[in-house]
Order: structure tokens, then sequence, then C-alpha cells
């Protein structure tokens, strides 16, 4: 059975941008590129909130012609470009705008539910605080990937606020990078039903 998982760059004070709202990247490295490369091997299905989706569906397809780019970089755009995308969002009436892009016709859960039984890799979220929040909330997420910065960006959107949750995770992974930022990679440990 396919898991969500739920990946985001994030600062030690715990927030996912910088208080105007922009993305601050991490630096890339070697150890980035290896962190990359394992996220492109390990799923094949990506879910976005509107916004999310239309911040990366501005960058992704441009960034897969950028001649400047790291061999890392191209093939992590090239996974972008490829990979099945999931849209949530009541608003967006046409998700043509990046290739391989399609609306949710259905919630979270049920969507979800229904993705975990389809052929194929996992499924990731890493853009969108606030749609990060609505699966932490929904009880979709199975597993958090947190790239954490070594930076205090001093304000921006919380990932982890709002959802009134609490989980017992189990760390499965943890892991400094030479750039100085720490990879965790917790399992959601749900009771036995």
């Amino acid at each position: 059975m396919r898991k969500l998982v739920l990946s985001m760059v994030i600062s030690l004070d715990g927030f996912v941008d910088a208080p105007g709202g922009e993305f601050i990247a991490p630096d890339w490295s070697t150890d980035l590129d290896g962190w990359t490369d394992s996220m492109v091997a390990r799923f094949d299905t990506l879910l976005y909130g509107r916004a999310a989706w239309e911040m990366m569906a501005a960058h992704w397809p441009a960034a897969a012609r950028e001649a400047a780019a790291s061999p890392a970089q191209q093939r992590l755009a090239a996974f972008m470009n490829a990979s099945r995308k999931i849209v949530f969002s009541r608003r967006l009436k046409d998700a043509s705008a990046w290739e391989n892009s399609f609306i949710a016709s259905a919630n979270l859960a049920d969507t979800v539910a229904a993705e975990r039984v389809r052929p194929g890799r996992d499924m990731v979220i890493f853009a969108g605080a606030k749609f990060a929040q609505t699966a932490i909330r929904a009880g979709v997420v199975d597993e958090y990937w947190l790239l954490t910065l070594p930076m205090l960006f001093g304000g921006g959107s919380r990932l982890f606020e709002g959802h009134c949750q609490r989980e017992r995770l189990a760390l499965l992974e943890a892991r400094s990078l030479d750039t100085g930022a720490v990879f965790t990679r917790h399992a959601v440990v749900r009771p036995e039903r």
C-alpha cells in the first residue's frame, strides 16, 4: 500500500517560508543532491493545494530548460514535471499549465485512500504550509521528512500550527548534511485497530 509523506524544508524556528511568504531554498551541495535523488526514487505522485501548485507550475516547466542547473537539479526538474500531480482546489478550474496535473474530484481523505491502492511509488506533499496542516488534520500523513535549515527566519508560515493533533512519531532516520542542515524522517505511529 502506498504511503503519503509530508516533506518540507523548515527553519530551526519552525517556519517554511519567510515573513513575506518567499521560499528560502536550502544551499545546494553534494549531500543535498543525494537527498533530492532519494526523493526522486521514492515518489511518483505529488499532492498540492492551489497556491503551492500555482507557484510550482510557474517555476518547474522552465527549470527543466535551465542550462546552468547541476545534474541533480536537472533530475529534480525532470521528476517534478513528469510526476503525477493532484491539486486540491475549489477555485482552480484548469490544471493544464503544468503537465500531468489533475484537479482532485474528492476530498483529501477520500482521494488519498483511493491513491493508496493504486500501483506505483509513494505520494508526497512538499509545498504549502496550509495544505500540509490540512493533511495533518485529516490524519492522512504516514511519514514526516523534515530538512531543517541552520537558520532562523523570524516569521512566516509555521508548518506545525493550527492542526490541533497529537501524534506519536518514530524516528526512522536522522543525519546532518554538509551545509549544516539536518534531515530527519519520522513515521506516524498509529494505534493497532
